[in-house]
């Protein structure tokens, strides 16, 4: 029998300071929500606490999404812009 292993999704973690009241970051949150919709079949997301150790590491100073451990967007208009891009790249469409 012939396994066919299927591309692995586009890993997308999202940044915000949950340590503070959400009225800071909600409409962050509901525009990356809306970029990440159309495609939510091929992607693993995450919210990640922007206070944190491992934001720190990666030098994130503000509400950001980081793809795959690289791109870093902190609009969700170019993020939306490039999803359609990223997703073929990834060999997902």
């Amino acid at each position: 029998m012939i396994t066919i292993k299927e591309p692995e999704k586009l890993n997308v973690d999202i940044y915000v300071p949950m340590d503070v009241c959400a009225c800071e970051w909600s409409q962050f949150m509901n525009l990356v929500f809306s970029a990440l919709t159309p495609y939510i079949k091929y992607i693993n997301h995450e919210t990640k606490n922007l206070n944190s150790e491992e934001a720190h590491k990666l030098n994130l100073r503000s509400k950001c999404v980081i793809v795959d451990g690289e791109k870093k967007y902190t609009t969700s208009y170019t993020l939306k812009k490039d999803l359609p891009k990223l997703i073929k790249e990834k060999g997902l469409i």
